[in-house]
This record gives C-alpha cells, structure tokens and sequence, in this order.
C-alpha cells in the first residue's frame, strides 16, 4: 500500500495526505467534544481533552506543510521550466561566429 502511494504524482500523494488530514482531525474532534466531556471516561477527562487537542493541531499543521509543499514544488517546476527556456543550446557547427572565419 505504502509503495502504491509514493509511486503517485505529487498532487495525488498531496491530496491522499490532506484526506488522511481530515480523517485525523475528526477523530481528535470526537475525542475532544465527545469523549473528553463525559461523565467518568477511563483514563480521565484531561488525558482525553490533550489527545483530542493533539491531534486536531497535528492534522491542521499537517494540511498546512502539505499545502506548502504542493505550491514550493509547482513553483519549482515553473522555475525550471523558464530556466531551460532560457538556456539555448548550440554547436559548433552552427555557430555564426565560425560561419564568418569561412
């Protein structure tokens, strides 16, 4: 599984990042809002309001540095696109100042 999401393009692993994000951040809402207020959990309301905190600020972070990620890399490409556009290749034979020796 792990091998079929790395081999994706960039957008598609962005992209399965940012759902597996949001699946993170709901699970640390219903932590935070559900369990964390009730009655007498198990290990105890604080133990439940910093996981659900945790992993709600993890996801959030996570869509973030994703995002981020996602607009350095098409920024890079454009960057390399122009660069190459820029550099033109010639040769020897083709160049005018050796046409002018002839």
């Amino acid at each position: 599984m792990i091998k079929y999401i790395m081999s994706k393009r960039v957008n598609e692993r962005g992209l399965i990042g940012i759902v597996l994000c949001v699946i993170v951040f709901s699970l640390g809402y219903f932590v935070l809002n559900h369990i964390s207020t009730m009655e007498d959990p198990p290990l105890g309301n604080t133990i439940y309001i910093l996981i659900g905190s945790t992993l709600t600020f993890l996801s959030i972070l996570g869509v973030i540095l994703i995002l981020k990620y996602m607009y350095d890399n098409k920024k890079k490409k454009e960057r390399r696109e122009r660069k190459r556009k820029k550099h033109k290749l010639f040769y020897l034979k083709d160049n005018p100042e050796n046409k002018n020796k002839k």
